[in-house]
């Protein structure tokens, strides 16, 4: 069983495609001590966005994360399904999906329990084309996965650049 606690503070002018506002989220999970065999861990997580607006339809972003996990009571290790990962669309773009931070010798990810990400990014529309169901980024996503048992050098987070595309489609945004 798991309990969740989260607080968030929306002042975004809209849901999707946002031009101006921010996004904070502090959220708390933990696996509640019920029964011999618990796994006991906690989660917590800082997430913040802040949006400005240019000028016309020019939009800065800037963002990032701060989450940490940790096991408790008789519970040793942080189990590999709760361990955070870092690589791909929604973290570091331009990485293969969780591909970032400790890995076997293999070279598989094993995940971690601390995660730093940061992103910033230019966006506007496509040129000459009218409409707000198209827009286009310039961005620099950087960030890293952790064993908070071993040595944390933040000059090992990854840093990527790139282009990007969001498209709002009938079904949702696809990226």
């Amino acid at each position: 069983f798991k309990g969740t606690v989260s607080w968030s503070h929306d002042t975004r002018n809209k849901a999707i495609f946002p031009t101006d506002g921010s996004l904070l989220t502090l959220s708390s999970e933990a696996a509640l001590p019920l029964g011999d065999e618990s796994i006991n861990f906690y989660k917590l997580r800082l997430r913040h966005k802040q949006y400005f607006p240019l000028f016309r339809k020019l939009t800065f972003t800037a963002g990032g994360e701060i989450a940490y996990a940790n096991a408790y009571g008789e519970t040793t290790l942080l189990p590999p399904f709760e361990k955070f990962y870092a690589g791909g669309m929604r973290t570091v773009r331009g990485y293969k999906a969780n591909s970032l931070g400790p890995q076997d010798e293999f070279g598989d990810p094993l995940g971690g329990n601390a995660r730093v990400l940061a992103n910033a990014e230019l966006l506007f529309p496509l040129p000459g084309r009218e409409g707000d169901d198209l827009r286009f980024g310039l961005f620099v996503d950087a960030g890293n996965v952790f064993d908070t048992n071993e040595e944390v050098d933040l000059g090992d987070l990854r840093l990527a650049t790139g282009l990007s595309m969001v498209w709002l489609t009938p079904v949702g945004p696809l990226s």
